[in-house]
């Protein structure tokens, strides 16, 4: 046997003592604050967590280079420790689901549409997987105290947690709070919200932690067991095949019971690995040898050395090979399935089924007999290792049981976003978890992203108090949502009543000088206002930062500021670029377009305000986007002081950056909402003007949200560029039906789909289908309901 493999089978050996209580069964003598665990004599566990890539909508390169990381990851364990991977699967607590998820009512008029939403989170609840995968490392390690343990921990732990970062999983150590959780989700599963622990009370008390974690019952019979009222058994790999497809984890994965996938590794020194592995070839060509002395001795000359010789010379070989060549080391490893059940009827047909499974894959498992305790304090992620059958492989060959397959978002107080075209979950993005909130939603036309961003819009109104959504519409399509939710839809044409003053500067406004931002406003507003006959030169920004600066000035803080004081300004200077900036600015103060030279006269105070500027001609369109979006950063400045977050939907976002000027403006404007806990949201359907500037594709690059749904040929490839999306992750915004496609969430990228029924009332207000807006509201002379 192996000298390492001696020793750490000597320290693991216990003398057997029978529990006579649940808790004893359970093989943790200590714990500390930081999440390290006394687990035998002087034997001390520290778990990490780390969470899921995409591995199985990976292109084969893609997975391929996920492969090669994931090698190293297995080669960086150490040789003094055992490392056991642990993949659980457990079933999630609809009653917990339904907290996360469902909207409470507040006795209003919206508790019709909370109600009705509710009923199809339901439904899409009910309708999904439910199943959520858990990954985590165990690292056990034999020390004289804590101490040495903590600062063994200390460095590996860093090194691990940098190996999987470079694979795109995020690591995190355990404290012992966590770690009793996952625990407690396995003892008494159906309970995970009800775990409530603190050391400090617990030892102040004198009570043991094991009495917070352990089941009612523990129940162990010859070849299953029994925790509570559930039923479960343990099976272990007893034979590999010669290959082992990457996806046989993710198959097991598809039973869609609770279950626990454990791997134990003990890696062996490659000094040592290298000496076993030519012992072995050296007797394997003694054998063929003597073998070949008894042939000649018998006078057979010709014989052929048999089959099973020649294959056991060259896997040895191929062995030697890949210690020696190909960066691999040699593994001692214990795979245990643990696998649990409501019923004996139902956990016996589980373990059909994945026998069965093991058997395609060419692979033999087999029942634990006698050992189900055992087997359980192995598969669980404590630290213990109590079964012996152990298993050589290389680091390639234990890399083929790959626990990764796709990513999950479900964050805490997160809004529902669709469902995991893989895994069939729901698809919950908290956006202030992210590093950034900014979103974008990018699609052809008919693709679902108004529906998408209605929802977003219902979801945010329905489910907070304060939070204020303000919508750049420039169609008039949300308006029957909007005044379904009791907001203001605000039409600003020629000739209507309806005044946002273009020179309002509440306190807040700008990053650092407000009059400069004004100023920089004032210069795009120049800029779409002109035509391309008229440059705006150095001279006429000159005069324009200058009368921007006296508009501002102390003597006049009695007066608003509008535009007929910009233009009176203007007037006042003595340079005949002046007059004809004053002259170009007449239309938009005495003519018919002043709607924007007046104090502001709109509801400021609702929580949904939609701009509607349908009715607008397009000499005012252009000016219309810019002091909309300038009404907007006053209004984020005012939330901000008033501790609200707001949230802005600008729709037809690339017609705001069709200039220069314009452009840099609403950059500006971009980086200040995300300071001042304003959530943007960006559509558009023009993805390549989007990718053409280099001002929008930083923002897009930069954003941290982004869903994509049908995308055209061209858009497609700089999608792909820009993002890193894999081939096989655009198949889904390829030819894809409404409402489906992918989304980056961070660093993820998850395929989603989002069907909604024709027959609910939400759905009729945010459908902008001709004839679903037709059936509802009736033809467009008709008229909307009244809110």
């Amino acid at each position: 046997m192996l000298r390492t493999l001696k020793t750490v089978m000597r320290q693991d050996k216990e003398k057997f003592k029978i529990p006579k209580s649940v808790q004893q069964a359970i093989p943790i003598q200590t714990i500390w604050k930081d999440g390290i665990f006394l687990v035998g004599k002087n034997k001390y566990a520290k778990t990490y967590r780390f969470t899921d890539i995409n591995f199985e909508v990976a292109s084969e390169e893609d997975k391929k280079a996920m492969f090669l990381e994931y090698t190293n990851i297995l080669n960086f364990f150490d040789c003094g420790a055992t490392t056991k991977l642990t993949v659980i699967i457990r079933r999630l607590n609809k009653e917990e689901l339904k907290e996360a998820v469902f909207i409470p009512k507040q006795n209003d008029r919206l508790d019709k549409y909370r109600e009705e939403v509710n009923d199809m989170l339901m439904e899409k609840t009910v309708g999904a997987n439910g199943m959520i995968r858990e990954l985590y490392v165990t690292i056990s390690v034999y020390r004289k105290n804590v101490e040495d343990a903590r600062n063994y921990f200390l460095r590996t732990g860093n090194g691990l947690i940098s190996h999987f970062s470079n694979l795109g999983s995020k690591c995190e150590e355990l404290d012992a709070q966590e770690k009793l959780h996952v625990l407690y989700s396995f003892y008494r599963a159906g309970e995970e919200s009800h775990f409530c622990f603190d050391l400090k009370t617990s030892a102040k008390l004198g009570h043991s932690f094991k009495d917070h974690i352990c089941p009612d019952t523990m129940e162990f019979e010859k070849d299953y067991f029994k925790v509570g009222e559930r039923y479960g058994r343990v099976l272990y790999l007893k034979d590999y095949a010669s290959y082992i497809s990457d996806e046989m984890v993710s198959e097991f994965a598809d039973i869609n019971q609770n279950m626990m996938i454990s791997i134990d590794i003990i890696p062996i020194p490659t000094d040592e690995a290298v000496n076993e592995a030519q012992n072995r070839l050296l007797g394997v060509e003694t054998n063929i040898t003597n073998w070949q002395r008894r042939q000649n001795a018998n006078q057979n000359f010709s014989a052929t050395v048999p089959y099973d010789m020649e294959l056991q010379k060259e896997e040895s070989r191929e062995f030697l090979r890949d210690l020696t060549t190909r960066d691999q080391r040699m593994m001692v490893a214990v795979v245990t399935f643990m696998h649990t059940a409501e019923s004996k009827k139902q956990l016996d047909a589980d373990t059909h089924t994945i026998l069965s499974l093991a058997r395609n894959r060419m692979c033999q498992m087999a029942v634990l007999k006698f050992q189900q305790m055992d087997g359980m304090n192995s598969a669980l992620p404590i630290g213990v290792r109590k079964i012996d059958s152990m298993r050589t492989l290389t680091t390639e060959s234990l890399g083929s049981l790959i626990p990764f397959r796709t990513q999950e978002v479900m964050d805490k107080g997160g809004i529902y976003c669709g469902i995991n075209a893989i895994s069939h979950n729901l698809i919950l993005v908290n956006r202030g978890l992210l590093l950034n909130p900014s979103a974008f939603i990018l699609g052809v036309p008919g693709s679902g992203k108004s529906m998408l961003t209605k929802m977003f819009i219902l979801l945010i109104i329905l489910s907070t108090s304060k939070d204020q959504v303000l919508v750049y519409d420039p169609e008039g399509e949300y308006e029957p949502l909007v005044q379904a939710l009791g907001g203001v839809s605000l039409p600003i044409c020629a000739g209507s009543d309806i005044h946002l003053n273009a020179m309002d500067m509440v306190k807040g406004y700008g990053d650092k000088n407000p009059v400069v931002d004004k100023s920089q406003f004032v210069l795009s507003l120049y800029e779409r206002i002109t035509d391309d006959r008229y440059v705006i030169g150095p001279k006429e920004k000159s005069i324009l930062d200058r009368c921007v600066e006296r508009v501002y000035s102390r003597k006049r803080q009695y007066e608003i500021p509008t535009f007929f004081t910009l233009r009176r300004v203007l007037q006042e200077q003595d340079e005949p670029e002046a007059k004809d900036l004053a002259l170009m600015l007449e239309l938009f103060t005495d003519g018919t377009l002043n709607n924007f030279s007046h104090p502001t006269n709109i509801e400021t105070e609702n929580r949904l305000i939609s701009f509607n500027t349908r009715g607008m001609v397009e000499d005012m369109k252009d000016l219309g986007q810019l002091v909309i979006t300038d009404h907007m950063i006053n209004r984020v400045s005012q939330n901000w002081e008033n501790g609200v977050r707001t949230h802005i939907f600008l729709d037809e976002f690339h017609t705001l950056l069709q200039h220069k000027y314009s452009a840099n403006f609403f950059d500006s404007a971009y980086r200040r909402f995300r300071k001042r806990n304003a959530w943007t949201t960006s559509l558009t359907q023009n993805v390549e003007y989007v990718l053409d500037s280099l001002t929008a594709r930083t923002m897009l690059s930069n954003s941290e949200f982004i869903v994509m749904l049908n995308q055209s040929a061209s858009d497609r490839e700089q999608l792909a560029e820009l993002l890193h999306i894999s081939g096989e992750q655009m198949k889904y915004i390829t030819n894809a039906r409404a409402g489906n496609g992918l989304a980056r969430i961070g660093s993820a990228l998850v395929p989603f789909y989002n069907q909604m029924s024709k027959n609910s009332e939400i759905y009729k207000l945010m459908s902008t289908k001709p004839e679903d807006f037709e059936k509802t509201w009736g033809s467009p002379g008709d008229g909307l309901p009244e809110s």
